[in-house]
């Protein structure tokens, strides 16, 4: 006889639906909604053993007695087709019910208790074992399978070896236009009628004002949702769309690690994933584990953050963790500096952390299309567009990656790209990278534009003080004029990455760097830059500038530090002495853990700020001692007698200033309050001064919001 028995009567949750077996009711955010009796014994049946496979044998003999005579698949077929309507559920990218072709069905949505708890699904990251064929099965297999050897044959050469279409964009529009900042928005989260994003900036602090919004795929206005964490990083949607994985609360240094939640969608109190820190987070395809990155390693844990596992080590910072749809692949990005700090490699493992490899792109942001053909990321110069990676399995199962092809190329910076479920459109961040050169006029108590503002900064003015030589951003091109802006002189160009200039004693020579790792001098007329220590090697190298004799440069460097070695990376820093006659360096006495090194223009101070960021100190070449000039950080400039050093002045949770500091003594002076002002640039906090010491700061004037890609196929 076959059971038709029910093994549940206690009601359960999934997603956003409850159900009562005693009652028989199905009810969805809590309104009952109408269910056949067929369906819903297949739905209670799945139920029974969640993330299982449910045969369509076990299905006949409990829908149907023994003398029951019906077309069993075609009844089974249609009270699936019923409860996945009903569930509002697809077979082609389900979220509740799987099909496991000529097999059965698995329900694949976590389930819990009406109270929130009941057991999860078992953990596993290995694929169930398939059942082995009978020895008439492979027979019959083989026979096939020579029967169609050349249509095989004849397939194999026209798809193999033929280019896959690869999307082109041919559409745009903006979804966005509030004009709010979203440059702390790393991942777009989307579930095809939303999307979620952080609303906020990096330069007011990440627990400051950043906000959790979402916006409908079709444009329109943000709405912020109200959820009661600071610093709030939005990681993953579950695979029913009614929870968002997210990093929130007090950020732990280093790395920005943060406490790992659960936040319910629309509304619903958060909760904790056990007593996870992680700067990222996924969940796997079938919701049945997660995985999270802390620092440099990547784990897996169940649902709940219990049973916590380390699976792989890297030598960088982990971030981007992303699943192949069919989740037999975890790619991520990791920082390296091979050739600089700023660098990402993509790398690829299985879920279970074997076959750990770097591919051969480098990019960030990536994530899958739904049919796992397309990886797209960001990647090229300053990772700066949107690339596509094409992928094709084999008849032998195996990955094969084509060459990847540039969506976009223009003055918008583009990232986070989170293509839709049917493959026609591509969500992206977007932001246009600009700043306002501006002077601070003292009695107007006002910022003005300078040289028209343009976006430029790090400006410096020469010893006679007709000339000006500046970085354009976000170019990082290296430019001189005259005071007044004319006759301009392009002197460096891509993908030269110039920064620091500073104007040579006898104003024929400009020094700067090519950061991170590299030093010049270009004469101010123009000409071919030639690099100083073309024989060093640092990992770090800045703020460079010449003593009075013009015969040698201060600078400062890191040196000899592993990539994951963050105590060395902030202790090995240190400020170094070139002679250019001789080419020897020596470094300057206790400079140990001091960066953003300043000369004093007559050549007798050195101001620098401590790595921990909670100091400036003061280093006099006539006593060759250090002290303590300000308690606080920010960038420095020098006035031009030498008796002040000007400075965005940042003590603690107090607002930021512009603030002139006098030498020796270190008493502060507020020059400007910055306290409702945001600051831009490569160096936001960058202060230049003109002859009368007029300070020149680079106002933010970037330009965030949320596009959308139509895609063609070609």
């Amino acid at each position: 006889m076959p059971d038709h028995r029910l093994a549940m009567t206690e009601p359960l949750r999934f997603g956003v639906f409850e159900i009562d077996p005693s009652a028989r009711e199905l009810r969805k955010h809590g309104v009952r909604i109408k269910l056949q009796d067929q369906p819903f014994a297949v739905l209670l049946i799945l139920l029974e053993k969640p993330g299982q496979l449910v045969t369509k044998e076990e299905l006949q003999q409990r829908l149907w007695p023994a003398d029951t005579f019906v077309e069993f698949d075609k009844g089974i077929y249609n009270a699936m087709k019923r409860l996945r309507e009903t569930l509002g559920d697809e077979a082609d990218t389900p979220r509740y019910i799987e099909t496991l072709p000529r097999r059965g069905y698995r329900f694949i949505a976590p389930v819990q208790g009406r109270d929130g708890g009941g057991k999860p699904p078992e953990l596993s990251l290995a694929p169930e074992p398939t059942p082995r064929l009978t020895a008439t099965k492979r027979l019959a297999l083989l026979v096939s399978l020579l029967c169609v050897l050349p249509l095989a044959a004849i397939f194999i050469r026209v798809k193999l070896w033929s280019t896959p279409p690869v999307p082109k964009v041919v559409d745009t529009a903006q979804v966005t236009k509030d004009g709010v900042h979203k440059d702390v928005t790393l991942k777009l989260i989307s579930d095809d009628t939303r999307l979620y994003f952080q609303e906020g900036s990096w330069m007011r602090g990440f627990t400051e004002g950043v906000s959790l919004v979402q916006v409908s795929t079709e444009g329109g206005e943000t709405a912020r949702i109200p959820v009661a964490l600071e610093g709030l990083m939005v990681y993953d949607i579950s695979r029913t769309r009614s929870e968002l994985l997210v990093g929130a609360g007090a950020a732990k240094m280093p790395n920005n690690r943060r406490p790992l939640w659960v936040v319910p969608l629309p509304t619903g109190p958060p909760r904790r994933v056990g007593d996870i820190l992680a700067q990222d987070a996924s969940w796997a395809p079938d919701g049945r584990y997660l995985v999270f990155a802390l620092e440099r390693d990547v784990f897996v844990a169940r649902p709940d953050g219990t049973e916590v596992r380390k699976i792989a080590a890297t030598k960088g910072f982990v971030s981007w963790l992303r699943f192949s749809p069919d989740g037999t692949r975890l790619r991520f990005s990791v920082s390296t500096t091979d050739h600089a700090p700023t660098d990402w490699d993509i790398m690829e493992m299985s879920p279970n952390g074997g076959g750990l490899h770097r591919l051969p792109v480098r990019g960030i942001g990536g994530t899958w299309s739904a049919d796992g053909k397309y990886y797209y990321y960001s990647g090229g110069p300053g990772y700066r567009d949107v690339w596509v990676l094409p992928e094709r399995r084999t008849i032998l199962g195996k990955v094969e990656l084509g060459a990847p092809e540039q969506l976009t190329a223009g003055p918008i910076a583009f990232g986070g790209p989170t293509p839709t479920t049917d493959g026609r459109h591509l969500f992206v961040s977007g932001e246009q990278h600009s700043v306002e050169l501006v002077r601070y006029d003292s009695r107007s108590k006002q910022f003005v534009p300078f040289l028209g503002g343009i976006s430029a900064g790090e400006l410096e003015v020469s010893p006679d003080g007709q000339w000006v030589v500046y970085t354009t951003f976000p170019e990082c091109n290296l430019w001189r004029s005259k005071l007044d802006g004319s006759e301009r002189l392009q002197l460096t160009f891509p993908p030269m990455n110039a920064h620091e200039p500073r104007w040579s004693p006898d104003g024929k020579q400009i020094l700067f760097t090519d950061f991170p790792s590299k030093i010049f001098v270009v004469p101010a007329d123009g000409g071919a830059p030639k690099q100083l220590m073309p024989a060093d090697h640092p990992e770090l190298i800045g703020a460079g500038a010449w003593l009075p004799d013009g015969n040698s440069i201060v600078f400062g460097r890191r040196m000899g530090c592993a990539a994951d070695d963050l105590r060395c990376w902030l202790q090995n820093l240190a400020i170094y002495v070139l002679s250019l006659k001789t080419q020897q360096v020596s470094k300057i006495p206790g400079s140990d853990a001091l960066v953003g090194a300043r000369l004093s223009r007559d050549g007798r101070y050195i101001a620098a700020v401590t790595t921990r960021l909670d100091k400036v100190m003061l280093y006099d070449f006539h006593t060759q001692r250090w002290s303590e000039l300000v308690q606080g950080d920010g960038s420095i400039t020098w006035s031009h007698d030498s008796k002040f050093v000007y400075l965005r002045l940042k003590q603690g949770t107090e607002p930021a200033k512009l603030v002139r500091v006098r030498v020796p003594d270190g008493k502060i002076e507020q020059v400007a309050d910055l306290k409702d002002i945001t600051l831009g640039g490569s160096w936001a906090d960058w202060v230049s001064l003109l002859p009368d010491d007029s300070p020149l700061l680079m106002l933010d004037k970037n330009a965030q919001e949320i596009y959308r890609f139509d895609l063609e196929y070609r």
